[in-house]
């Protein structure tokens, strides 16, 4: 809890007693007591759930072929059955907290698909694509998840639709099926960055949400045969920059941020000049349109801050660079890049932010040496000066923290 470190500073100002700020100490030690408790808990539980289910399925598997149609098909069901009403029993009489209801929630969405693919086999229905036996697992796993609020079933849907995405390589129904499954999570995703926005698992569904978006486009352009797959990506990276700066958390849970301060020097660096056809031309237009707005509305309408954060303008400055067809300035501009961290890291006596921009610089240089004919000579020179600026910049970070 933030307020443990100034309990130092208000009992110097005789704001509380130094009793109340024992009783501060003892009662957030039990807290973080318990929520670590309830963590570990509720991730052994969904291991456990997991383990149980694969257990049984062995189980079947093993005299499966000698068991009559009848006993198959209870044998089928009995999984699903007791993992319903566990769930039933956890819902109506002992609440959601526990953990065991995400072991049961759990357990029950992974029999699920068990149930269909022993169904399927039992009675030798037609073959299916796994794509189709996936889409049906997902679609009756959710009433498990929202019912039950299960955040392991939401990570092992994350999943599924994940892998459903990357089924959708050159097959235009499976790859929509998946973007419709993402959207069915989207409500309890939102739910929990509205009530649960601190929470270990928030972090996690930002993740989640990230890799998926990612999938998805990479996706989408390879079935279009798009050559402006990294275009999409800086686009992309735009509006992840905009969520970033509303979800307002630490660089180290902020995936969106993270993701996208990642993804813009990567883009930059691979150099590719996608042709500006009508249909490129104004769905960029189009993206960055709403790139505005989202601006407008945060610095403008909500007043969330006062000036304006420069790395928005870089994913502008790609596309400006990529549209003139200029080599220069996709150097001068990462580069630029590079230089506005080394300054932020700097101003806030932050040696990650400085480290980040200095790697920036010293992968641009060190691409461009490999692509150039400087002698070696010369290219040696120049990594060791980037490696003294490294432990400069570092030790001056360290002496203004210090000084502090």
């Amino acid at each position: 809890m933030k307020i443990l470190k100034e309990l130092d500073e208000l009992i110097a100002a005789e704001v509380i007693s130094p009793e109340v700020a024992e009783r501060i100490r003892h009662y957030a030690e039990q807290r973080t007591q318990s929520n670590s408790s309830h963590r570990l808990l509720t991730v052994f539980g969904a291991l456990g759930a997991i383990l149980i289910a694969l257990g049984v399925i062995v189980l079947l598997a093993h005299n499966w072929d000698e068991l009559p149609r009848w006993i198959k098909t209870f044998f089928s069901f009995l999984p699903l059955l007791a993992g319903q009403a566990a769930c039933g029993y956890l819902l109506f009489k002992k609440g959601l907290t526990s953990w065991w209801g995400e072991a049961a929630a759990a357990f029950t969405a992974l029999t699920i698909g068990a149930t269909i693919a022993m169904v399927h086999q039992v009675y030798n229905l037609p073959d299916s694509s796994f794509a189709s036996f996936l889409t049906l697992w997902l679609i009756l796993a959710l009433p498990t998840l929202y019912l039950m609020r299960s955040r392991a079933t939401a990570v092992l849907y994350y999943i599924g639709i994940g892998a459903l995405c990357i089924l959708g390589y050159r097959e235009w129904p499976t790859y929509y099926t998946s973007l419709v499954t993402f959207a069915l999570i989207l409500p309890f995703y939102i739910w929990h960055i509205r009530y649960k926005a601190n929470s270990v698992i928030t972090y996690a569904f930002h993740w989640l949400t990230v890799v998926f978006s990612g999938i998805a486009l990479f996706i989408l352009s390879a079935n279009i045969r798009d050559d402006g797959a990294i275009l999409w990506f800086v686009l992309l990276s735009a509006i992840y920059l905009m969520i970033g700066k509303y979800l307002q958390t630490s660089i180290y849970y902020n995936a969106y941020k993270v993701a996208a301060l990642l993804c813009i020097p990567i883009c930059f660096f691979i150099e590719d000049f996608p042709s500006f056809n009508n249909y490129t031309l104004y769905t960029t237009i189009a993206i960055v349109l709403f790139y505005f707005l989202l601006i407008a509305k945060y610095y403008y309408i909500d007043k969330k801050e006062k000036a304006l954060d420069l790395v928005l303008v870089f994913p502008l400055l790609y596309i400006f660079s990529i549209y003139l067809v200029r080599l220069y300035l996709y150097d001068l501009v990462i580069l630029a890049f590079g230089a506005y961290y080394i300054w932020k890291g700097f101003k806030s006596e932050r040696s990650l932010v400085v480290n980040y921009g200095l790697s920036v610089i010293s992968v641009e240089i060190a691409i461009r040496f490999f692509d150039s004919y400087y002698p070696f000579i010369i290219k040696g020179i120049v990594f060791i000066l980037l490696g003294i600026g490294f432990f400069v910049a570092n030790y001056f970070i360290l002496k203004q923290k210090k000084n502090a």
